[in-house]
């Protein structure tokens, strides 16, 4: 009973540490755990979700705005004062381009109508993350 005990701090500690670090890292550290699922296979994205992140990111002008965003999000949640701040575009832009991927299940959060709600990616775009930097890297863009 002690192991398990111990062996829970220790998976916490690890998720502590996840966040820190060289960001390409933290990204690689995403891929890696999400890339494999329970068949074993690698790299296995739902085509429905690809074809929500393809049209989100290539079939609209906002595209890659929102890629930057959800890379900002992967790496720490954040609001969207934070966001528009690190990226440095509007501050209405951003709230924008969140309601968008929000709507599309890209992304959550906990108190919806709140000033300063904090946005995270949801548990389906940090499982295929990989579908995104496929995408960026078939345009392009990084």
């Amino acid at each position: 009973m002690p192991n398990d005990l111990n062996s829970s701090a220790d998976s916490n500690s690890d998720k502590k540490d996840e966040g820190a670090g060289d960001p390409k890292e933290n990204k690689d550290k995403i891929n890696r755990k999400y890339s494999n699922d329970e068949s074993g296979s690698s790299k296995h994205a739902d085509p429905q979700f690809k074809r929500i992140v393809w049209h989100l990111i290539c079939s609209t002008r906002g595209g890659v705005n929102r890629a930057k965003i959800l890379n900002v999000l992967l790496e720490n949640p954040s609001n969207a004062n934070q966001i528009s701040t690190h990226l440095k575009l509007d501050y209405k832009t951003i709230t924008h381009h969140l309601d968008v991927l929000k709507k599309n299940g890209l992304i959550i959060t906990e108190n919806e109508d709140s000033y300063g709600t904090t946005y995270f990616t949801s548990p389906i775009m940090e499982k295929n993350y990989f579908v995104l930097d496929e995408i960026m890297d078939k345009i392009g863009k990084k």
